[in-house]
């Protein structure tokens, strides 16, 4: 895969007046069957529609509800939900986007000549942008991209909690969000609703549509599994036959530095984030104070959906029913779901990898800090590892390396520090502990150092996309012994099922992925095979040991989350909420690391946590069920100790009877 050519929007900008900016000529091309409407319009369409009218009637008649009343309920609805893009609010935005961007960021690199191919094709078939999320900032970033390049401004989908911000609810729905509840429930007629005005924007193609496959911001820096509504919604008129093709444009938004990095942290340690608003907006102004490196913009490869689809679906099954009322078949479910997770599988692959994420993978196995100069020598072979399995690394050819790194050091000042005697190290707390100290002051002191550790691991997280498959066959395989090639692809398989909520594998795809590792490992003198064995070379030990120490934390936060379901929740029927088993474990995970038991501090992470429960109910491990609306949760004692046991031969794990007291679950719903 080439390298896409990337130019600095912001360079001539600097030169450039603001107000100039915003009030230069934009025309972008459009749609060629589009007709133009105004954003009033949109909404009468969707309340004169079939589906709407359809399900008023059906609502009407099953309910003591007038037809009126449910009119007057879906007109509501589609005033909450409705975009009310106007060419004043983008020129505003345009300008304060400019000078808001200029003093954030040092750099925005975008793939320009491939955004210009993609504005030509925007005018032959309706268009989903579907960008990575995982910053504020990529709400407006496309925008503020398409302005610059005469690109159609897409409509966004937008989370309905940001309706609530005074007047930034009004100007992002002014410059083309429209919002969305994040439950509809069983709420049929906000469904139809929200269905139709999403399906009268692409069918007429008034502009692109652009929302995030992962449905929400990813705190840990990783992507995240993908949701299939909105996606299945969007691409419905091209199975119904109501536009001849869709095409989607995977993008990649990679950042130095983010802007919400410590309240990500805190976040993952349960600290609730603070709401939306625009007051909180005012208070946060500090942050233009701060560098945050740079950002790269990467559009993708177009996907056409007709070509996706061809010889794996049968659309004529559509024909038999009036369109809005057509349903997903099994194979449309399946090409949905593929569809979504090779959109985020290629975002991953246009990530661009920066410096810092480089040092935080090598600094997170190395806590305790490293002089700078094996600091540098650790970060250059750890990128030409990445770079070998095709990672984009933001490294300047001729620049000198040890430049990269303390440029890297220097933007992260918040969390690492280069001392006088050229020793890296994080920003911590003393390490000398107060002779007489409080459960809760210990609590507080581990979760200060937490919010520290977790920064770092975030920077990791950006790369563990790139080792995933080979990390797995390298835990999988024994450091001092040769495998069978079929005992390592259990191991292997156990392994992926087991983190497949933790990182995005194709479905199906087991075996490719497995043979693909196994592939670039004897290439790159990794393992070798002989006589149907496979072993490590000594040559690979230490990349073995390298992503050992980088993907063992996982493995430790499920085993963690295993102990705690096996000693707290006993015999109790009556189930948990997640809530309650992800702060069970969290206290735990304290627990062990309070008394020096473990070192990882990841097992802290309630996202970890968490989604060591869904992983658990999809092996069969915990039984998931509602009770009064809730979703709660019982484990299947055998099942977990199993799973329990597997994870420890791969890891090394504390022993349980020497220190931990068990805190248990005591509410109950």
């Amino acid at each position: 895969m080439s390298r896409p050519e990337y130019e600095d929007i912001l360079e001539g900008k600097r030169q450039y007046s603001d107000l100039g900016f915003s009030m230069e000529a934009y025309d972008p091309p459009r749609y060629k069957h589009c007709k133009p409407r105004t954003p009033e319009k949109v909404k009468e369409d969707v309340l004169n529609s079939t589906r709407v009218l359809s399900v008023i009637e059906q609502l009407a008649a099953e309910t003591d509800q007038s037809e009126d009343d449910l009119l007057s309920q879906a007109r509501a609805m589609v005033e909450e939900m409705g975009h009310n893009l106007r060419m004043r609010s983008i020129r505003f935005f345009a300008y304060f986007l400019n000078k808001i961007f200029k003093a954030l960021y040092k750099r925005i690199y975008v793939n320009g000549d491939d955004l210009e191919k993609l504005a030509k094709m925007s005018k032959d078939q309706p268009v989903l942008l579907l960008p990575s999320h995982r910053s504020y900032i990529d709400f407006l970033m496309l925008s503020y991209v398409a302005y610059c390049y005469d690109f159609p401004l897409p409509v966004i989908a937008a989370g309905a909690d940001f309706m609530g911000m005074k007047f930034v609810g009004t100007l992002l729905r002014n410059c083309g969000a429209f919002f969305m509840r994040r439950s509809f429930g069983s709420d049929r007629l906000y469904w139809a609703v929200f269905t139709e005005y999403v399906q009268t924007l692409i069918r007429n193609g008034d502009s692109p549509m652009e929302f995030f496959v992962e449905g929400t911001r990813s705190r840990t820096s990783k992507s995240l599994s993908p949701k299939f509504g909105l996606l299945s919604a969007a691409i419905e008129p091209f199975l119904t036959g109501s536009v001849y093709d869709i095409t989607v444009v995977p993008i990649s938004i990679s950042y130095d530095r983010r802007l919400e990095e410590t309240l990500y942290a805190r976040e993952l340690l349960g600290i609730p984030k603070p709401k939306e608003s625009t007051s909180g907006l005012v208070k946060a102004r500090s942050v233009l104070q701060e560098n945050y490196g740079n950002i790269h913009v990467c559009f993708g490869e177009p996907l056409s959906v007709r070509k996706l689809a061809e010889g794996r679906i049968d659309r004529s099954v559509h024909g038999l029913h009036p369109r809005h009322m057509s349903m997903f078949t099994s194979e449309e479910h399946t090409f949905v779901q593929h569809l979504a997770h090779q959109v985020i599988l290629a975002q991953q692959k246009y990530m661009v990898i920066s410096p810092w994420s480089l040092v935080a993978a090598v600094l997170s196995q190395h806590p305790q800090g490293l002089l700078l100069k094996k600091l540098v020598h650790e970060v250059v072979w750890l990128k030409k590892q990445a770079v070998g399995l095709g990672a984009f690394v933001n490294w300047p050819a001729k620049a000198d390396p040890s430049n990269i790194v303390k440029s890297a050091v220097e933007l992260h000042h918040h969390v690492v520090t280069l001392g006088a005697d050229g020793r890296v190290v994080l920003n911590l707390l003393s390490p000398t502990r107060p002779k007489m100290e409080t459960e809760m002051a210990r609590k507080h002191r581990l979760m200060e150092e937490a919010e520290v550790r977790l920064m770092v691991v975030t920077g990791t997280n950006q790369l563990l996309h790139v080792f995933v498959r080979v990390a797995l066959v390298l835990m999988a395989l024994s450091k001092d012994r040769s495998q069978t090639r079929d005992e390592l692809f259990r191991i292997f398989g156990f392994l992926r099922r087991l983190l497949e909520k933790d990182f995005i594998f194709m479905p199906g795809q087991d075996k490719q992925d497995f043979d693909t590792a196994v592939q670039y490992l004897s290439r790159a003198h990794v393992v070798e095979e002989r006589g149907g064995f496979i072993r490590v070379t000594d040559s690979g030990k230490k990349l073995q040991s390298f992503l050992h120490e980088m993907f063992s934390p996982f493995l430790l936060g499920y085993w963690t989350m295993c102990q705690y379901l096996l000693t707290a929740s006993s015999d109790d029927p009556r189930g948990s909420t997640t809530q309650q088993l992800t702060r069970g474990a969290q206290d735990m995970a304290a627990t062990l690391l309070t008394n020096g038991l473990v070192k990882r501090f990841e097992i802290l992470s309630l996202d970890m946590l968490g989604n060591s429960i869904t992983s658990f109910v999809s092996m069969g491990a915990v039984k998931k069920f509602k009770s009064n609306g809730h979703a709660l949760f019982l484990p299947v004692q055998g099942e977990i100790f199993s799973l329990s046991k597997q994870i420890e031969t791969i890891i090394a794990v504390p022993d349980l009877k020497t220190a931990v007291q068990v805190i248990p679950v005591k509410s109950r719903l």
